[in-house]
């Protein structure tokens, strides 16, 4: 039996995983940066936190486009499917992940 069950369910979940290692990374970012020890009186670095943002929904559409491309040419596998509809909604989970970034302006 050789279904490739997990390649295909990193596949599928790949975006997923990837806003996941975004909003970990923003939300450590942001409370490192407003600890004592490592406090910025600005508050955390919008560049860093924005950089991330935008190379995470770069990650997350070139995966929906590589779904889209294996539809396009004429795959029927579910597993497609879900790598497009995943892409498309972890692409609006990191942006909505991100807006802090232009909100916060200091440490509260």
């Amino acid at each position: 039996m050789n279904d490739h069950f997990f390649g295909r369910a990193t596949r599928a979940s790949l975006p997923f995983l990837i806003w996941a290692a975004h909003f970990a990374f923003a939300y450590i970012v942001a409370a490192s940066q407003c600890t004592p020890g490592a406090f910025r009186a600005a508050g955390p670095n919008p560049w860093l936190l924005g950089g991330a943002t935008l190379l995470s929904m770069a990650a997350c559409a070139w995966v929906g486009a590589l779904a889209g491309k294996r539809l396009r040419q004429g795959s029927e596998e579910f597993v497609d499917y879900v790598a497009a509809a995943s892409a498309v909604l972890a692409t609006v989970a990191v942006a909505w992940t991100g807006i802090p970034v232009l909100l916060v302006t200091g440490c509260a």
